[in-house]
């Protein structure tokens, strides 16, 4: 018995030191991984968020300005100037924020895209592309101080005298 014990002893004894200064050389190499211990974290290689960045703002614009009245992005033939011409009842206050008609808070993404499958009847913008930064960006710089409501076309004395907003594929009702 007492040699099982002793064997087990030995080993022990010889084992325990090269844990030990395994240990420490792990702890060395995790400190050089660490991010936060580097000189500049943010100096790294990013991952890009979109095969082609977006670095014109004056493009930008104009794309949003374009999407914002395409009655395209949807099949109920409304766009987004629509209920928001000139961004009527877009608020200043910062998303995300509670917006009644979803019922929920929002980022402006998700509100975007809650319009897109909503009341224009189309399909979701992908939140790394250039017509959802386009359109964030539109509703961004046209959002008014005022509280004003959107305006609802279905609402409206004569809509049809409009392009028919409440015809058969009206986007005011339409659950």
């Amino acid at each position: 018995m007492r040699t099982v014990y002793g064997r087990f002893l030995l080993k022990a004894m010889l084992i325990a030191p090269l844990l030990i200064t395994l240990g420490f050389a792990d702890g060395a190499a995790a400190k050089d991984k660490n991010p936060c211990m580097a000189k500049n974290p943010c100096a790294a290689k990013n991952i890009p968020i979109r095969k082609n960045p977006v670095k014109d703002p004056a493009a930008l614009k104009e794309t949003g300005e374009k999407l914002w009245l395409s009655v395209a992005l949807g099949t109920s033939g409304a766009s987004c100037s629509t209920c928001h011409p000139d961004g009527a009842g877009l608020k200043k206050e910062p998303f995300p924020k509670y917006i009644k008609m979803p019922d929920d808070i929002v980022t402006v993404d998700q509100m975007i895209n809650f319009c897109m499958l909503n009341p224009m009847k189309g399909k979701p913008l992908a939140w790394n592309s250039r017509e959802m930064t386009a359109l964030a960006a539109y509703v961004s710089a046209n959002a008014k101080e005022s509280v004003a409501a959107p305006v609802n076309p279905c609402a409206a004395k004569n809509p049809c005298s409009m392009k028919n907003p409440c015809g058969a594929k009206n986007p005011c009702g339409m659950k």
